[in-house]
């Protein structure tokens, strides 16, 4: 067996999307203001801004983002153990958890995808992702068998999974529920850095993780931000799209980065729920727009599951920002939703 992996065993990253975005307003030598940046969640965060905002100090504002970091993964890493989503998946039993409200938060938006792609997005696929070598669990992996993968299906139940506000708990349907938040938790990360920004009255600026972005106002140049979609290649990077963002957020989501070859086949690390495989259809990468980055995230991967037709029809039939890169004979090709074509700059 051919293994060409490029595996992440930090945090988030491991059974999520990795980042597919390029900031082209900050590839320049120009400095565009000041800038915090550091490693968070298996990858790394930047904040930049300009403008009035030169006047704020950096160092707070640097304080502030890794003490909020720190809080969302002590909330909802899977690699730290005494989080509370590792608490969770540890309950040996089926009943309530106690929970943080920001916790349930997110695992009610996440419902509201699942609901909506109807299971493509599901965060108890963990033991399918561990499965296929591309979870926590690397060492020893081994092409799984037909029946393993059945078997690891049985643990699925994001239907199940319930929350309350009195008390503040999340309902477990059973002992080998696990649950992942890779494909939502860097989006809402990058929501909670854009709200501490604003909580310093900071106007124009833009956060990232992952490749995952969220901008408001415009760049130092005066114009919206630009943002380029890498072309979904396994070697190399370029630009396939560029996007203009100004109070926005914008997630990629793509199986060229992460994935391993087997008898001479292509296997993505993005895993189908519904089918327990990784997805085979030929759309390699999904961008989406969204005022919210916590569901552009999410709904990046779940329409990367879904597939070019059902993606495409589902974010025509929602109004959804949507670029759609998939991979035919004659090379890339590029489909956008109606509302994402007043975004694009080339």
């Amino acid at each position: 067996m051919s293994l060409n992996k490029f595996l992440f065993k930090n945090y988030f990253v491991c059974a999520s999307t990795f980042c597919l975005l390029l900031c082209l307003s900050a590839c320049s030598n120009e400095r565009h203001g000041p800038q915090v940046s550091g490693d968070t969640m298996g990858t790394s965060y930047s904040m930049q801004w300009h403008g009035e905002a030169k006047s704020v100090k950096i160092k707070s504002i640097r304080l502030a983002a890794e003490q909020r970091l720190l809080e969302i993964n002590q909330l909802m890493s899977t690699y730290i153990p005494d989080s509370q989503l590792s608490l969770f998946n540890a309950q040996n039993h089926s009943g309530w958890f106690a929970a943080d409200a920001e916790l349930i938060h997110v695992l009610d938006q996440a419902y509201s995808i699942s609901k909506a792609s109807k299971g493509a997005f599901d965060i108890t696929v963990g033991p399918l992702v561990n499965l296929w070598g591309f979870g926590a669990q690397l060492e020893g992996f081994v092409f799984p068998s037909a029946a393993e993968v059945r078997i690891a299906k049985l643990t699925l139940d994001w239907e199940r999974i319930k929350t309350q506000q009195q008390p503040l708990s999340i309902f477990k349907p059973a002992e080998n529920v696990y649950v992942d938040l890779s494909a939502i938790a860097k989006g809402y990360a990058v929501d909670q850095l854009a709200m501490l920004l604003d909580g310093f009255e900071i106007e124009n600026y833009m956060v990232e993780i992952g490749g995952e972005i969220k901008a408001k106002g415009v760049a130092e140049h005066g114009a919206a931000w630009r943002i380029g979609v890498e072309t979904p290649m396994h070697a190399g990077r370029s630009v396939e799209a560029v996007i203009a963002l100004n109070n926005l957020a914008v997630a990629t989501s793509g199986d060229y980065r992460n994935y391993f070859e087997h008898e001479g086949q292509s296997y993505s690390h993005t895993i189908d729920p519904r089918s327990g495989y990784p997805v085979q259809h030929n759309l390699a990468s999904v961008t989406v727009l969204h005022e919210s980055t916590t569901l552009a995230d999410a709904w990046a991967t779940a329409l990367l599951v879904l597939g070019p037709q059902d993606a495409y029809n589902y974010a025509e039939e929602n109004d959804l920002a949507v670029l759609l890169i998939t991979r035919e004979a004659q090379g890339y090709v590029k489909t956008y939703s109606s509302r994402m074509r007043a975004f694009i700059l080339n």
